[in-house]
Order: structure tokens, then C-alpha cells, then sequence
């Protein structure tokens, strides 16, 4: 039994729908990556010439180095555990560091 043209089209016309639904994206297609600080390389710390002569100097310029290779360290674990969620074999991470919070 043959359809009449009216029906055939209607009936062309409610599958497309349902296949184009079908093809749509349900969840977020947004891929999540580290964020962009962490794949940044800091510079490190230049000692200035008053470093020589100054024990201040001296001592923010050693309280800088320490600063910079913690934080150096602590991106180093975030980008870790980044690949460890994404499924890369063979890491041991560290844990997540809690900071307590600034008084200032």
C-alpha cells in the first residue's frame, strides 16, 4: 500500500527531527584543562646589587627564592594530579596542600 505524498513527507520530515535531536550535545563539550597560570613559567629571582652590601636585601632575596620554588613545587603537584584525573599511569602525586588562612 502506497502512502499518500502528504504523509510520506510528514512522516520524512518527523524522523529527521528525531535524528537531528540526537546528534545534540547533552553535557558540557568544553574540555577541562589546567588553568593557564599553572603551564606559565615563573622567572626566578635576581639577586639586586644592594644584595651585597645589605643583609635586608640579603634576606628578601633569599625569602624570594623560597617563595618562588614552593609555589614552583605546589604547580608541580596541581599539574600532577591534573594528569592523574585524566588517567596518565604511573604518577604519585601529592596531596593537595591547605594553606591556612592569610591574618592580613
Amino acid at each position: 500500500m502506497r502512502l499518500p505524498l502528504s504523509r510520506t513527507r510528514s512522516l520524512l520530515i518527523a524522523v529527521s527531527f528525531v535524528t537531528v535531536s540526537a546528534c545534540s550535545a547533552t553535557g558540557s563539550t568544553q574540555a577541562a584543562f589546567p588553568s593557564a597560570a599553572d603551564l606559565t613559567v615563573k622567572p626566578r629571582p635576581v639577586a639586586d646589587a644592594a644584595g651585597l652590601t645589605s643583609e635586608a636585601a640579603l634576606d628578601r632575596y633569599e625569602t624570594d627564592l623560597e617563595l618562588w620554588g614552593e609555589e614552583g613545587w605546589l604547580q608541580v603537584g596541581r599539574l600532577c594530579r591534573f594528569f592523574d584525573e585524566m588517567g596518565m599511569p604511573n604518577l604519585n602525586c601529592p596531596a593537595p596542600e591547605v594553606r591556612p588562612p592569610d591574618p592580613g
